[in-house]
């Protein structure tokens, strides 16, 4: 196996990383390709990245979104929930606009309403 410097704890052969770009440029997600070859969603990102191919945008699964919704409605922050799925806070606040959901009012720190 051959373990590039970059991804160094993460060895990769050659022949699988090659069937993971096939795979992935197939219209494959990283998640099923990650889960696959027991690897992380970020790692396979990487190794892709590192690779030359160009990783599509992410967006949230139907699972995810609901999880989203009902977590956010519940009360929890945008950041609390994006925290909890794994995923950056706008990809959560554009899931939740996509779904419909009314977002509450931006709140700075220390309560007062953002400008």
């Amino acid at each position: 196996m051959v373990t590039p410097i970059e991804t160094a704890g993460t060895p990769v052969a050659p022949e699988v990383l090659q069937a993971m770009i096939s795979a992935y440029e197939a219209g494959e997600s990283l998640i099923s390709i990650a889960t696959a070859r027991r690897l992380g969603k970020q790692t396979v990102s990487r190794l892709l990245s590192e690779a030359g191919v160009r990783v599509r945008r992410q967006g949230l699964d139907e699972e995810q979104v609901a999880q989203a919704v009902g977590a956010y409605l519940s009360g929890k922050t945008i950041r609390e929930v994006a925290a909890e799925l794994g995923v950056g806070h706008s990809m959560v606040w554009r899931a939740l606009k996509a779904a419909g959901v009314e977002l509450r009012p931006n709140v700075r720190r220390g309560g007062r309403p953002a400008k």
